[in-house]
């Protein structure tokens, strides 16, 4: 493609001198022109197809095709840090659902266990720790546990035994209502913050008594 570059332009030379002879002599001047014309075109098409300026065309497209790519991964890590911040800004809605409806549940437990407990004794619950407290404020069942304390051997014969399998149930009872991991509590009326017996998940975690 160079030689015809080349080639081109010498004939162009060519035909311009021949144009500007057939002016002075007053010759027809289309073939000169043509020819003329022609060679130009040659230069055109062969200077267009020239190694050099495939090259500056491929670079050219290269880079374009570079900066494209880049805008595309800069839009898409854009988005993606966008959607990432969304998830971090707006908390899980099922999540917040499902922590109101264990609420709901815990609280329609705990007003279950007080109107059972109606005239034996308080019952809390700790949220936290997921604990419910049994309080005893009955006169003769304080008195018969505080016997006990005082005298754990009588345990056996007095049948607490009974009132842990009791306790048992219940909290087996609790675990189908809101899940593994809540424990009931028959606190010790010489001090309330000690508890007598503990049961979780159907199963006796502590007894004063044994």
């Amino acid at each position: 493609m160079l030689f015809l570059f080349i080639m081109a332009i010498i004939a162009l030379i060519l035909s311009i001198l021949r144009l500007s002879m057939v002016i002075q002599n007053s010759e027809r001047l289309f073939s000169p022109i043509l020819f003329t014309v022609v060679c130009l075109g040659l230069i055109i098409y062969s200077g267009f197809n020239l190694p050099f300026w495939q090259k500056s065309k491929s670079s050219t497209q290269n880079t374009t095709s570079t900066s494209i790519q880049t805008k595309a991964n800069s839009s898409k890590s854009f988005s993606s840090t966008f959607s990432s911040a969304g998830k971090n800004a707006f908390p899980d809605e099922t999540t917040k659902q499902k922590k109101a409806a264990q609420s709901v549940k815990e609280n329609n437990i705990l007003k279950s266990l007080q109107k059972n407990y109606t005239g034996t004794g308080t019952v809390s619950f700790n949220k936290s720790d997921k604990a419910f407290y049994v309080k005893p404020t009955n006169k003769q069942f304080v008195s018969s546990l505080k016997s006990l304390v005082k005298t754990p051997s009588n345990a056996k014969s007095a049948n607490f035994d009974q009132i842990a399998t009791n306790f048992k149930k219940l909290s087996l009872s609790i675990k189908k209502n809101l899940g593994s991991n809540y424990s009931v509590s028959l606190m010790n009326p010489n001090d309330n913050s000690k508890p007598l017996l503990t049961a979780k998940d159907g199963t006796i975690t502590y007894n004063y008594f044994k």
